[in-house]
């Protein structure tokens, strides 16, 4: 085999990023293909490579026969004598062949679809491989082509693709713009890996102020969580454990410069910065940025009410409600925004009632909560929560009646909870039957 042969094949593997092991392992399956082709038999034989002259040659045993039939394991004595000059019939010699002086045109063609096919395999896992460990990682491309379901970017090596739903619906494209974007999964098939990429995962915004923000690159400041709805608007909360680091101060920089160049990035999105606080009240309340909050209230469920002025509230609830379910998303609760007016509304219902009868005469301490009762769901404890009883020590003074005079429980249901106690408290028998003649009489 020529060295013009090796030559190129080389070329073409550094241009692809293939090793030269890597090639001589291709070569050496594609001369033992074209070997096969050639004889029609599965005969081991040694293939060697001298890197120095750039030759591969095939060796095999073959046995020293008057007329050769099978020359992939017979040879004549005549051509035996010039490798080994005292050779006689019966013998075997070791041949060295030449693969391109042995292999005919059909054995050298299977030989050259075998080198193809196995650089083209090679090429494959070297990309995915590349890529499998650039997940979450922001890289840039240059737009190849466009259709109404993704956009293809040349990469370089290999394709990426971003489908419609990892677009930001601000944004637009022409064939050979720079579009920058992070990796977000890789996936082998038949035409290569899979390359799929994202610009509205939060993740691509975390990526952005990273590269932005030295703090956030050095871990100075932390990004506690990020929520987005691409597009519209991005909420990020902050924090630094440094008390001399003001945690937004360095994110937004002087005069916003800083978080100017990730908004021009994502073609005028919105984006708030905020403080991370543990305090609920806190959270929320920086969450709903831009609004003004004039009063929080948490409440029993884990959630809390924001109260705002009438001229704020458009501006906590956002268009469509955008605002109001990035801040509940960002916090990890329920935000119930109101107005003044509706707060006053609220407090005169006796869903308000309830509520603050939850917040201020819940179980005290040494009290059995309902839920610890066997036998009543979660409906039943809200309606008797509803109706001030918030204890198993405040359940068991009540007779049938007093629970039917709760908003929501009929007889049956009154009669339900007097079995469950009388099933799972254990009273003191002389006191149970006066508490019961008591409530008689």
């Amino acid at each position: 085999m020529s060295g013009n042969f090796f030559e190129a094949l080389h070329q073409i593997a550094t241009e692809k990023g293939i090793t030269r092991e890597m090639i001589e392992e291709i070569v050496q399956s594609a001369m033992l293909s074209a070997y096969k082709k050639q004889y029609g038999i599965t005969k081991p034989v040694d293939i060697t490579f001298d890197r120095e002259k750039n030759t591969v040659k095939i060796i095999s045993r073959k046995m020293v026969v008057r007329v050769p039939k099978n020359h992939a394991e017979e040879i004549s004595l005549e051509e035996a004598q010039k490798i080994k000059p005292d050779v006689k019939f019966g013998d075997e010699v070791i041949v060295e062949e030449n693969p391109l002086e042995t292999f005919g045109r059909i054995a050298a063609q299977t030989a050259k679809q075998v080198i193809l096919q196995k650089i083209k395999e090679a090429e494959k896992n070297i990309v995915y491989d590349e890529y499998k460990d650039k997940v979450n990682e922001l890289i840039n491309g240059y737009v190849q082509r466009k259709t109404k379901e993704a956009l293809y970017i040349d990469l370089g090596k290999t394709e990426g693709i971003i489908p419609a739903r990892e677009q930001s619906p601000l944004e637009h494209y022409k064939i050979g713009d720079r579009v920058k974007a992070i990796v977000l999964s890789v996936q082998k098939n038949s035409k290569g890996p899979s390359v799929v990429l994202s610009r509205a995962h939060p993740k691509f915004v975390e990526k952005l102020f990273e590269m932005e923000i030295p703090e956030i690159y050095d871990g100075i400041v932390k990004i506690v969580n990020i929520v987005r709805e691409p597009g519209m608007r991005t909420k990020v909360a902050v924090t630094s454990d440094r008390d001399d680091i003001d945690s937004v101060g360095a994110c937004v920089g002087m005069k916003g410069v800083r978080i100017q160049s990730i908004v021009r990035e994502l073609e005028g999105e919105k984006i708030d910065v905020i403080e991370y606080s543990p305090n609920k009240k806190v959270m929320a309340s920086n969450a709903l940025t831009p609004a003004k909050v004039k009063e929080i209230i948490e409440t029993r469920d884990g959630g809390v009410i924001a109260v705002v002025d009438n001229d704020q509230y458009r501006l906590a609830i956002g268009k469509n409600g955008h605002n109001a379910r990035l801040a509940a998303k960002l916090c990890g609760f329920n935000i119930d925004i109101k107005t003044e007016d509706q707060y006053r509304e609220f407090l005169s219902s006796s869903e308000s009632r309830a509520l603050v009868e939850q917040l201020f005469a819940t179980t005290s301490e040494g009290e059995t909560p309902l839920e610890e009762l066997p036998g009543l769901d979660a409906r039943t404890i809200a309606l008797l929560e509803a109706g001030g009883i918030f204890s198993v020590e405040d359940l068991v003074e009540k007779s049938v009646e007093d629970l039917m005079n709760i908003d929501g429980i009929g007889e049956k249901t009154a009669q339900k909870i007097i079995n469950i106690i009388q099933e799972y408290v254990d009273f003191e028998e002389e006191d149970y039957e006066d508490e019961q003649e008591d409530k008689q009489e």
